[in-house]
């Protein structure tokens, strides 16, 4: 969580406060714009991309034949998270979260005195994300090896985590001949990040006396809390050339990294991390109390929220019939190395207690991100069931770029971490052309499960103090906390084309 330097190893101050269990998804495929393009799992870079051309390929904005609205709305999405053993044997922490909200705006324009060109203008939530947890451990236990006989037992961790990545797009392709289009797409990023992470643990007797004997040490606390909130807003540009012939088109994109250092707002963050009244049972000696608290906001923070490189390329073929279409595409994304997200100066005196005479701690405030290469596949199938009712389906990977992502240097500082799942999705859905306009409605099932993940906790079976990981009132962690992640989201899209044709 921070990088502390010790002339004194027996102040162990670098305890461990749980990592942050679900905030961005470190998954670059999460997205869901509800129009053709998700039904098909995104597999859309070499055609048939319709509205959302201008994040998959924008040389296909020239597919458009009219000037067009779409609105597409994701109106229902049911999130279900389950970390088993997550704070312990047989303590979890459960999650489910139904969101209604828009997903894609888009207009297409289509020039009348200039037919090779085609411009489009969009608004899309790449990815949303909110997440609350909490869950407590209340049981009567001997842990304190100052005080004798029973004490109460009492560990509440918190969560909540609300994380959003919109973009606001400007696009335009150009029909070089009858086989090449070439497009190209500015984009403004906003991520935006607002989470509080927290554990409060205190056990105590509930008489300070026993018999004749007084016993002041008798309430022992560890309390670790954070929050972080930002607004990071930042540049990028692709560039998509396609492909084009009667029966099958090929399509490549090109994705620069962001550009930062543009503007970022509601900055805002506190760490607090304090312990009172804990003592080693092996020596008997105690462990030093102290309170560590900082808080800074607006310019006295720097954020970074890089992205990477990428470069995309996707194949589709028409059948002889003209009825059935294959769809797939890939995704390579650079990696990033470690770097630091979060930047903030630590105030003076921000730490108080015993045995701080010899401390020196640093990058209490910063937070770190890095991201592994990753590749993703997506394929897809479109069939024309009959006129004006179209039948589409797919899949699509979406690993996960932060899993054991080494961090080097990095590995004590503050990061944002989550499920760490590789996810798949499954979609199918209609389109229907009525009176000229286009009516989607379809379905998309995600899942992910990982295993043998280290423990966010073990407040199923604390000691007072645990040398081998510094931790207060817990106990070790073992390898065998398993996640799971399912999603259903019900997908409603409308297309508005103003001179009264389907796309």
């Amino acid at each position: 969580m921070k990088k502390i330097k010790f002339v004194n190893l027996l102040i162990a101050t670098g305890l461990s406060v749980p990592t942050m269990i679900c905030a961005q998804s470190h998954n670059y495929w999460a997205r869901s714009f509800n129009e053709e393009s998700s039904l098909l799992s995104g597999a859309v870079v070499g055609g048939g991309s319709g509205p959302t051309s201008i994040y998959y390929n924008p040389a296909n904005i020239s597919e458009v034949k009219a000037s067009s609205l779409s609105v597409n709305a994701s109106l229902f999405s049911f999130d279900f998270i389950n970390r088993k053993n997550a704070l312990g044997e047989g303590v979890n922490l459960n999650a489910s979260e139904a969101n209604v909200e828009p997903r894609f705006l888009s207009y297409m324009i289509k020039g009348k005195k200039h037919p090779d060109w085609s411009f489009e203008i969009a608004y899309l939530n790449n990815e949303n994300l909110k997440v609350e947890m909490t869950e407590s451990v209340d049981k009567n236990i001997d842990i304190l090896s100052q005080t004798p006989g029973m004490e109460r037992y009492f560990a509440i961790y918190r969560y909540n985590d609300n994380f959003r990545d919109d973009w606001i797009c400007l696009g335009g392709s150009v029909k070089l001949n009858d086989r090449f289009f070439i497009g190209l797409g500015i984009y403004i990023i906003v991520k935006s990040l607002n989470y509080s992470n927290a554990i409060d643990i205190e056990a105590y007797s509930t008489n300070d006396s026993v018999g004749s004997q007084y016993y002041p040490n008798s309430l022992a606390v560890y309390q670790d809390y954070q929050y972080l909130k930002f607004n990071d807003y930042r540049l990028n540009g692709k560039l998509g050339i396609t492909y084009k012939t009667e029966t099958f088109s090929i399509g490549m994109t090109f994705n620069s990294p962001s550009v930062g250092g543009i503007y970022s707002d509601g900055k805002r963050e506190i760490h607090k991390e304090s312990q009172i009244n804990i003592y080693d049972p092996e020596t008997g000696e105690p462990v030093p109390s102290y309170t560590i608290i900082d808080f800074k906001e607006m310019s006295d923070m720097d954020v970074s929220f890089k992205t990477p490189f990428s470069i995309a390329a996707g194949f589709t073929y028409q059948l002889a019939d003209g009825k059935r279409t294959f769809f797939t595409s890939a995704e390579y994304f650079s990696g990033l190395d470690p770097y630091r997200m979060v930047e903030a100066e630590e105030s003076d005196n921000i730490a108080s207690g015993s045995g701080f005479n010899d401390l020196i701690y640093t990058e209490w405030l910063t937070f770190v991100s890095g991201a592994r290469p990753v590749f993703n596949v997506a394929v897809g199938y479109s069939w024309t069931l009959k006129k004006d009712l179209l039948l589409m389906a797919g899949f699509r990977t979406d690993f996960n770029y932060y899993k054991n992502l080494d961090l080097g240097e990095f590995t004590e500082y503050n990061k944002v971490e989550n499920l760490n799942l590789d996810l798949y999705y499954i979609t199918c859905g209609l389109s229907w052309n009525v009176l000229g306009q286009d009516i989607i409605t379809g379905l998309q099932y995600t899942v992910g499960r990982s295993k043998d993940q280290k423990q966010i906790a073990n407040l199923s079976d604390p000691v007072e103090y645990s040398p081998l990981e510094n931790l207060p009132l817990q106990g070790d962690r073992s390898n065998n906390m398993i996640s799971l992640f399912n999603a259903i989201s019900i997908y409603f899209g409308a297309s508005f084309n103003f001179d009264g044709e389907g796309k």
